[in-house]
């Protein structure tokens, strides 16, 4: 018996990575697919072969059966490793690789075929005595079931997927028909099957899951649990293991059920059984996640258990390689999902280059990610960025860990949740571990509030000081004649006002420079002393009044500053140098010249619906159009009542930031 040679990787991003990293350990050979978008990644520069699947939407390149199968008998792979989403639960697709005698580095195909049907394994999940919540499958073609046997709330979940997509929480029987079109749609989108069931709420419930591996020789073992009640929009966020707040007798309950379906499956490969606790503390069945899980890192990170390489052991023909009296605890991790997305606008993907990344340089953590600073933000399909994982002693030195650590992570061109979920690090119920999956939605004023007023008086000195330093006082900055401030001349710079702009905001600063060693401004009649600390690349260490903020930045324009600082974007300007001034100048003209009532698409994107005609009266709230980007559906809503007087686009359209969409007018 002997490992695999080599596999492909039916997916791309950090998994794929992760992947790669434990196959090169094994001493596997790899092979990464992906789009023209993004032939300079990470996963596709690392990988000992990388084939494009061209340009398109995910029906044509990641979902595309044949043309992987065909990729991956081209290259000689053995075996394919579907990740997690995508096709990773397709019974079809495993089906096809066994029929082309390729290993599907997962369970069988038939287990697929029951437990990536959320009601078939419900159903699997009552004969075997464990507890399940109301459910019931509809299909979104025909006729739907009675409105009376419906017990309100319930949630709408894609039968064949997972990662919150398509699901819909509905309080009534109107609203449910509603939105079963879109859900089905976003599931037929997203994992090839639009087919859809409802599923009784269980109001303020925790969700756990149990790690498995099982193997082909009728073994199967657990790696505990991990909670993941921290969700955003049924999207899990923020998980962290072991569920502490379990008894060691619900536990034991719930291990004891995710083994005991485990078992009844033969299931082989590593799996997820999920649940839902209730504030009673009844447990109940939710799903199977027949694959590797986005979260699987912290279940690693207290086990020491490298979950990818059992993985491909078990698809290599070995047993597991532990027992379960093997597998032991140690400590608490935490990890963090980084996404590329703007919580002040409800959370819209945010498709924006990315310009830089300064990741936080601590031992204790550990970074899952496919973004390098080198590379532009090429990702049509998923606005995860990277994953920050914190694992202490306990659960509150995990966190402080991970509030120390996302301090310095700066990330320069897109929008990201990175502060949201600092806020909710600091939130006193989430530090005491008074959580739910309602958590988010329930203080979402409040992470809202805290995200966005979020520019204070400290932070502006050290803009300001970082501004000076870099104009001034930082050697080898471009050539001089393109330096704004070097009109002022350096030895009269003591005394000199200069105009310096943040976030559009102009304030008048005198740089006091006559002691190198302490640089210093005056700033609104106050003189603050700095210095710079440790600085690499992009970024700098800027130290007031001995506390030390680290600043990442890049030029654009000469005089033009992208600030990323605490999480933080800000635009810093110089406004000294003409010719770049005129020409910022004349962008903003040029983007000022449509007419009045102009509405602008705020993200790059497909337009998915039309929901207004020319000349239709409407009034402010209004659904103008849907679109799509990322995977997500986005409303465009009306900010007034205003008579349409042009549609700029089709359905099916590519748009782009700032694009131009409707024009409306005053009707009165």
């Amino acid at each position: 018996m002997k490992l695999l040679d080599k596999i492909l990787i039916a997916n791309r991003g950090e998994i794929a990575l992760r992947i790669i990293r434990s196959a090169k350990q094994l001493g596997i050979k790899t092979v990464s697919i992906y789009t023209e978008l993004e032939k300079e990644a990470d996963f596709v520069k690392l990988a000992d072969e990388a084939v494009s699947l061209g340009n398109g939407e995910l029906d044509s390149t990641y979902l595309d059966i044949t043309k992987i199968i065909q990729i991956a008998i081209s290259t000689g792979a053995q075996a394919i490793h579907p990740g997690y989403g995508f096709l990773s639960e397709n019974h079809t697709f495993a089906k096809t690789c066994e029929e082309n005698h390729l290993v599907f580095i997962g369970p069988s195909s038939e287990v697929l075929n029951l437990m990536s049907s959320k009601p078939a394994a419900k159903q699997l999940a009552v004969s075997l005595g464990i507890p399940v919540a109301f459910s019931q499958k509809i299909d979104p073609q025909s006729s739907l079931p009675d409105e009376k046997l419906f017990h309100y709330p319930l949630l709408i979940k894609a039968s064949f997927g997972g990662g919150g997509k398509g699901m819909e929480l509905v309080h009534s029987y109107e609203e449910f028909k509603q939105k079963v079109e879109k859900s089905s749609r976003i599931a037929q989108n997203y994992f090839g099957n639009g087919e859809l069931f409802i599923e009784q709420y269980i109001q303020n419930a925790r969700h756990v899951e149990v790690q498995i591996i099982g193997d082909n020789f009728n073994n199967i073992i657990h790696l505990y649990e991990r909670e993941c009640s921290i969700q955003r929009n049924h999207q899990k966020i923020i998980e962290e293991a072991p569920a502490i707040f379990l008894s060691p007798e619900l536990r034991a309950m719930i291990l004891s059920a995710a083994l005991k379906i485990g078992k009844a499956v033969n299931y082989s490969g590593a799996g997820t059984v999920e649940f839902l606790v209730d504030e009673s503390g009844n447990y109940f069945f939710m799903e199977m996640n027949p694959r590797i899980q986005v979260e699987h890192a912290v279940t690693e990170e207290i086990t020491g258990i490298d979950i990818v390489n059992e993985q491909l052991r078990i698809a290599s023909g070995f047993p597991i390689s532990y027992k379960q009296e093997d597998i032991k605890l140690t400590g608490h991790a935490i990890e963090l999902r980084i996404y590329a997305e703007n919580p002040s606008q409800n959370f819209t993907p945010s498709t924006a280059p990315l310009l830089s990344v300064n990741l936080p340089e601590y031992s204790e953590l550990r970074i899952e990610s496919d973004i390098n600073s080198s590379q532009s933000l090429g990702n049509q399909f998923d606005p995860l960025l990277l994953k920050l994982i914190a694992t202490g002693k306990d659960r509150e030195s995990a966190i402080s860990m991970l509030r120390n650590g996302i301090k310095n992570l700066n990330i320069i061109g897109p929008e990201t949740n990175v502060k949201y979920l600092e806020t909710i690090l600091t939130h006193p119920g989430y530090q005491q571990n008074v959580i739910s999956v309602e958590f988010c939605k329930k203080n979402h004023k409040i992470l809202i509030d805290n995200y966005i007023n979020k520019f204070n008086s400290d932070q502006l000195n050290y803009l300001v000081a970082f501004a000076i330093w870099k104009i001034y006082l930082k050697s080898g900055y471009g050539e001089t004649n393109n330096n704004p401030w070097n009109y002022l001349g350096y030895w009269r710079s003591a005394s000199a006002k200069v105009p310096l702009s943040i976030d559009d905001e102009v304030y008048m600063v005198i740089p006091d420079l006559k002691e190198k060693s302490r640089p210093a401004f005056v700033l609104n009649g106050i003189r603050t002393v700095f210095t710079t600390g440790n600085q690499s690349g992009n970024w700098t260490d800027i130290v007031i009044d001995n506390k030390t903020t680290r600043i990442s930045a890049i030029f654009e324009n000469h005089n033009n500053l992208k600030v990323s600082c605490e999480n933080i974007h800000h635009n810093i300007l110089f406004p000294g140098l003409l010719t770049s001034y005129l020409e910022i100048q004349s962008d903003l003209d040029d983007s000022s010249k449509f007419e009045s009532g102009e509405i602008k698409s705020p993200l790059h994107g497909k337009i998915l619906e039309i929901n207004v005609i020319e000349n239709q009266i409407i009034k402010k709230g209004d659904l103008l159009m849907v679109i799509e980007a990322m995977k997500s559906e986005n409303r465009i809503l009306s900010p007034m009542d205003a008579k349409v007087k042009k549609i700029a686009v089709n359905v099916g359209a590519q748009v782009t930031d700032r694009m131009p969409l409707i024009f409306l007018e005053d009707f009165k």
